[in-house]
């Protein structure tokens, strides 16, 4: 499934959850809703316990790139939501399979970590990780187009691109590096010595491509072993039965 598709699809799906439950919604735009309560576009044990942590609770602050006025958490096809939705249950922790999928003895998430991936000069960037678990990155995808590109000069400032990737061989286009998020993911767990993972829907194997396209150029046999890619299909399988009920509903996973 194409990413215009797979909105227009959970478009769909969250207006029928939306319509079900009375949640106001905001519907002018074509390939997602923006729910009117960022509430609405949670599941409810999800979400109270995201309110009763500060550090989880500030999240919910992120404003919307693409609507004015709103919370990227308010739109019906926000990976983020979808992962503080799975990761933010106040049950995660005793789910035997969750952990067995993910290789861990706890799930204990922290979002939006800034690993300050090197730059040349001493400079770190920008970068942030959507969710680091034990040993874990974690980045969250659902109905982005890709993962982004970046001028030559810029992923060449990195100050261990060549250490870490065969460069030569790193997805170009158009002159510029393809998969630069990637790029500069797997710089990033490298640097800390962290596993990492991509969540994404089975509906978009092209990320899962694009994603070992990028692995396959690191150096080390070790770090790619490390890397791996879990689709939200099987975190919901693996899940309680109230969480697995609203994931299907709500996102046709």
């Amino acid at each position: 499934m194409n990413p215009h598709s797979l909105r227009c699809s959970l478009r769909a799906l969250a207006l029928q959850y939306a319509t079900a439950q009375g949640l106001a919604v905001d519907q002018s735009h074509p390939t997602a809703i923006l729910f009117q309560e960022v509430a609405g576009n949670f599941f409810p044990e999800s979400f109270a316990n995201i309110t009763s942590r500060p550090d989880w609770n500030a999240r919910l602050q992120k404003v919307h790139a693409g609507a004015s006025g709103h919370m990227e958490m308010q739109s019906s096809n926000s990976s983020d939501a979808l992962l503080m939705n799975v990761f933010c249950h106040p049950r995660i922790g005793e789910w035997k399979g969750i952990r067995d999928l993910l290789g861990l003895e706890k799930v204990e998430p922290q979002f939006g970590f800034k690993p300050g991936v090197a730059l040349d000069g001493g400079l770190t960037d920008d970068t942030e990780i959507d969710m680091v678990l034990d040993g874990l990155f974690c980045e969250a995808k659902l109905t982005e187009k890709d993962f982004c590109q970046k001028r030559e000069e810029v992923v060449r400032s990195y100050s261990g691109l060549g250490t870490c990737f065969h460069e030569e061989h790193l997805p170009r286009k158009a002159g510029e590096y393809d998969n630069y998020q990637m790029v500069r993911n797997l710089l990033a767990a490298d640097q800390h010595g962290k596993d990492h993972v991509l969540l994404c829907d089975e509906r978009r194997p092209d990320l899962a491509r694009r994603y070992f396209e990028t692995v396959a150029c690191l150096r080390a046999v070790d770090m790619r072993r490390r890397c791996r890619v879990v689709f939200w299909q099987e975190l919901a399988r693996n899940c309680g039965p109230g969480l697995a009920a609203f994931l299907e509903e709500k996102y046709g996973i």
